[in-house]
């Protein structure tokens, strides 16, 4: 015979059982698998300090078996009693149908004090216990390299080369908040009770629901956020307490500029290409020096280079390269710098 289930010993005791469930739980009890199982749970039974006090609960049970008996006295078409008097004797059933009952009352209450004393102790040491702390994933690109991520509140991030950010599993609480180095380009779900807000180096980005792009220029130390569509809060984020002149509110095609070296803080225009046609896989480049080519094309190739001759490091490259091979932007360099390279595996040789 199957184990009884403790659910419906206690459903069985709250009175709840339906005619055809007390039979099965009279069934168990006057089973030898029943009389087994209960005295071996008296058997592993030690009282416990929070024990149940024995006196209410003999009457208790007293009081359920008299209830139980006379429901049975007095219907003699019960499913329950007719069965159990083809089995034996009434004399006989009544006798041990006494005893089931309390052993299945006393295992039931028993098995009730254990679980309620157990609850009371994991609960204490739930207050105790620090409250749960959020689980954090990390991606990171290296250089050469893109990736496009979908978090959990349906917001896309599109991470550029050489870039990484660090984001929650699941957003829980009032803010959506992620941190980040690099380049990224952040089109953010719709929220207006949850407020997306970006943590990047000296700048705090705090929007509802918008997309924007924020670079991280450590060698310029420049750090910038660029509007796309929707508006956008940034502040500094060196200030606990900020200034209405510390906070710069954007709308499309605005920045915000945040110059290290020169300490200043500024709103400025932006055209789609310098700030987010990285994300379509065109390289730009604009006013750049022949130093700042190759730290780009180092970053977004993912290769380096040998220099055997010196070129002119003038501030006045501008070029534009939809979706192209290394070697065909090197071509166009060649031709404009004038100068011969050579590609062996990641390193490029110019001379």
């Amino acid at each position: 015979m199957k184990p009884i289930d403790p659910e419906l010993l206690r459903k069985f005791f709250d009175g709840k059982c339906s005619p055809e469930e007390v039979h099965q739980v009279l069934i168990w009890i006057n089973s030898d698998e029943g009389v087994r199982a209960l005295g071996e749970e008296f058997e592993k039974f030690e009282p416990l300090a929070e024990a149940i006090n024995s006196q209410p609960l003999l009457a208790k049970i007293h009081e359920k078996i008299g209830q139980e008996e006379d429901k049975l006295r007095g219907s003699k078409e019960d499913n329950v009693r007719r069965i159990a008097q083809k089995a034996m004797p009434e004399g006989t059933w009544i006798k041990r149908w006494k005893r089931g009952i309390a052993a299945s009352l006393l295992f039931t209450l028993m098995a009730s004090a254990v679980w309620l004393i157990l609850s009371r102790r994991e609960g204490d040491q739930a207050e105790t216990a620090p409250s749960a702390q959020i689980e954090y994933l990390t991606r990171q690109t290296r250089p050469g390299e893109k990736l496009t991520l979908k978090l959990n509140d349906g917001s896309i991030i599109h991470l550029n080369s050489n870039s990484k950010i660090r984001f929650p599993k699941f957003f829980t609480g009032e803010l959506r908040e992620v941190f980040m180095e690099g380049q990224a380009f952040f089109d953010v779900q719709r929220d207006e009770n949850k407020p997306f807000i970006v943590h990047s180096k000296g700048l705090i980005t705090r929007v509802i629901g918008t997309s924007f792009a924020i670079l991280e220029d450590s060698a310029a130390q420049i750090s910038q956020v660029a509007v796309l569509t929707g508006k956008v809060k940034v502040a500094k984020s060196a200030h606990t307490e900020q200034k209405p002149s510390e906070e710069l509110y954007l709308e499309p095609m605005d920045a915000a500029s945040l110059d290290a070296a020169q300490g200043s803080f500024e709103k400025i225009k932006v055209d789609y290409d310098n700030a987010f046609a990285w994300k379509d896989k065109v390289l730009v480049l604009q006013n750049a020096t022949f130093e700042e080519v190759l730290r780009k094309l180092e970053n977004w190739y993912g290769v380096s280079f040998i220099q055997k001759r010196n070129i002119k490091n003038l501030k006045d490259y501008t070029g534009r390269f939809d979706d192209q091979t290394l070697e065909e932007v090197m071509i166009g360099l060649s031709f404009t710098y004038d100068f011969g390279f050579d590609i062996q595996d990641s390193t490029i040789i110019i001379h």
